[in-house]
């Protein structure tokens, strides 16, 4: 299967989000908003939801963070590795901050 990797716009702060190096990026770094076009594998790109996903919760496991995104449509969640540029510090004030999608 061939993954995709690509630059995109944010579509919640809508800044202009470069293609991650080393790996496929799907969410923002800075506002860590995500659209859902994966469904089974990461980078299948083959759902048609198309809603936005929101960090729900985070967890470190081998040293490093992985985010728990949830869909705001369907609910179908799924995990990402932290990308290295991501701004982690502001990870937990924006999960509160969208749980109000999740009431």
């Amino acid at each position: 299967m061939k993954t995709i990797n690509e630059d995109f716009t944010c579509i919640e702060c809508w800044k202009e989000i470069k293609k991650a190096e080393k790996t496929c990026r799907n969410h923002c770094p800075f506002c860590f908003t995500s659209m859902h076009v994966d469904w089974d594998i990461p980078w299948d790109r083959s759902t048609q939801c198309h809603w936005k996903m929101y960090p729900t919760a985070y967890e470190m496991k081998n040293w490093d963070y992985r985010i728990l995104f949830t869909c705001t449509k369907c609910w179908k969640t799924h995990r990402n590795k932290r990308a290295t540029d991501d701004e982690i510090t502001n990870l937990p004030s924006l999960i509160e901050k969208y749980r109000i999608h999740f009431n």
